[in-house]
């Protein structure tokens, strides 16, 4: 089983980007980086709390983003400690977990998905050592 070592971040679907980025960043949180809309009018947005993440995404109403509920958790991410993402996935396997997305390359390591029963995303984050 992979050793999860910490909360990475929550994600969350929100209907108006502009109103949910005035609330978080009054509320004292910072703003890491935004972008969009994409080709399918996908939003999203990465603010910072203590030494966590609150990712955020907005289609527009009847939008063809991968985004299929308007609000909610999106998904949230753990850290895991293992030497490489083979590893996870291979840990994952053993524990009868199938891997619903992934594993792809991030800007700070690799990340890969899985489902919980209730089909919630959960994102599992291997860092690259450099990157912390």
């Amino acid at each position: 089983m992979p050793k999860l070592k910490a909360l990475d971040h929550v994600g969350l679907k929100v209907t108006d980007m502009d109103k949910t980025l005035d609330f978080y960043l009054r509320l004292g949180l910072t703003l890491l980086r935004s972008s969009g809309p994409s080709i399918d009018g996908v939003r999203s947005a990465v603010m910072q709390v203590g030494n966590q993440e609150l990712n955020v995404f907005s289609t527009p109403e009847g939008g063809s983003g991968r985004i299929d509920h308007p609000v909610g958790v999106d998904h949230f991410c753990f850290v895991v400690d293992a030497v490489s993402i083979d590893d996870v996935i291979v840990d994952l396997r053993q524990a009868g977990i199938d891997v619903v997305k992934g594993p792809e390359k991030r800007r700070d390591g690799a990340a890969l998905f899985v489902l919980d029963p209730d089909g919630v995303r959960v994102e599992l984050q291997l860092k690259n050592p450099a990157a912390g």
